[in-house]
């Protein structure tokens, strides 16, 4: 462990004392592997990097798989055996290919051959294993238990942003071993966005920086990479007075003054990613986007109000032809998957369309989770919100079949969907 903590020095920081206990559990290849573990905590505190270095170094046959990036559980079998094969080729000859694996049985079958003979250490990690959930029920079980089920000095390490608990069912799992990465304090962050001083600067100096900027940032944002990127953009406004002038370096309270009104402006817009380097434009911008939220917030909607709004952006902006397949994503995936490769169109930038209460009615059930009676004083929400000016009447008034358009911007829809806890952009058809 000695070696290898000799290895990161000055690479990985701040994370000695869980390194030590992963260490400790995968460190020794003469020692059987644990069955599963569990790594969680909150994004961007080094969770993956940790892994992923210290498998590195000690050189086992390791098979590592971002769940983001596969569609079904084949996928996963195939990558980890190929994966897995492709170190066994190295170190000896004539060894049979892997088959294609239609389910688990396939999977551990295939592992038991590849494997019978070889008593070296096998790591498989699951990166965003939180996704694994959205597969087969069973999956998450079985590879918790994939070294009894194998017989292989296997150990299987899952990486999730969420507890262990959310991923908790009824009978079958195995409990792993749970590593938790905290939050980094405020002296640890000053240490990590050391790392990353511009060239030609003292230590010292910016440290006084960062001390500054962290003062103003750290209550509000504990993402790394965020408070990374806005320290970056920031530092050129603060060396301003001293491009000026060198004799300004030492001036604290002049840099402080100088870049403080900053600070407060680049605050509201921190998750945004405004990358221009004009300051005014980005101020005025984190205005335009607080007065919109508080248009959205003063509106009072009902909660099925809320979700029939959301029904009426998405019939002005999608195309009437277009709501098969992205409202019955199940049934219509193939042929989605053919017509994004057409065309897109840019519908929610357009002016909004038309449409008729039996569009936007049908959209509604389909976007929400649960069955609602259609019944009158549901129905009466929308002359309601006609009157607020969300919605309009087009033409005649029409009892049977009245066409409506719907009058707010994407803007402030967005703002009404996380009201409600709804994703829009997964339903508009620019989005697809």
């Amino acid at each position: 462990m000695e070696k290898y903590l000799e290895h990161i020095d000055g690479k990985i920081v701040c994370r000695k004392k869980v390194i030590m206990q992963l260490y400790s559990l995968i460190g020794y290849s003469d020692e059987p592997m644990p069955h599963s573990i569990f790594i969680y905590g909150h994004v961007a505190t080094g969770k993956s990097l940790v892994v992923q270095s210290m498998l590195s170094y000690l050189k086992y046959n390791t098979a590592i798989i971002n769940c983001i990036e596969h569609v079904n559980s084949r996928h996963i079998f195939d990558y980890i055996l190929d994966d897995l094969s492709s170190y066994l080729t190295k170190s000896t000859t004539n060894t049979k290919a892997p088959c294609k694996c239609d389910n688990f049985a396939d999977f551990v079958l295939n592992l038991k051959e590849i494997f019978a003979n070889d008593t070296r250490p096998i790591v498989i990690v699951f990166d965003n294993c939180d996704k694994l959930r959205d597969f087969d029920a069973n999956l998450l079980p079985a590879f918790s238990k994939l070294k009894e089920l194998t017989d292989v000095n296997i150990c299987v390490i899952f990486i999730s942003g969420i507890v262990w608990e959310k991923f908790r069912v009824k009978i079958g799992v195995h409990e792993p071993i749970k590593i938790y990465f905290s939050q980094y304090t405020r002296n640890e962050f000053a240490e990590l966005l050391l790392l990353t001083k511009p060239y030609g600067y003292e230590d010292t100096f910016y440290r006084n920086y960062l001390n500054l900027f962290l003062s103003v940032f750290f209550r509000f944002c504990r993402d790394l990479n965020e408070l990374r990127y806005m320290a970056k953009i920031n530092f050129s406004k603060y060396i301003e007075p001293i491009e000026i002038d060198q004799s300004k370096k030492d001036d604290t309270a002049l840099l402080w003054r100088n870049i403080s009104t900053i600070f407060k402006a680049n605050l509201e817009v921190i998750y945004l990613r405004v990358s221009s380097e004009n300051f005014t434009k980005r101020n005025q911008l984190s205005k335009e986007i607080e007065s919109t939220m508080k248009l959205a917030l003063s509106f009072e909607l009902p909660y099925y109000a809320k979700y029939m709004l959301i029904a009426s952006y998405l019939a002005s902006y999608n195309p009437a032809k277009e709501d098969k397949y992205l409202f019955m994503k199940q049934k219509f995936k193939r042929k989605k998957k053919v017509v994004m490769k057409k065309k897109i169109t840019m519908n929610s930038f357009c002016k909004p369309h038309n449409f008729p209460v039996s569009r936007m009615i049908a959209i509604f059930c389909a976007i929400l989770d649960e069955k609602v009676d259609i019944n009158a004083n549901l129905l009466a929400q929308i002359p309601s919100m006609c009157q607020l000016g969300l919605l309009s009447i087009v033409g005649n008034y029409n009892l049977h079949e009245p066409k409506l358009k719907c009058c707010v911007s994407y803007d402030f829809i967005l703002v009404i969907a996380k009201t409600v806890g709804f994703s829009i952009q997964n339903y508009l058809y620019n989005f697809m």
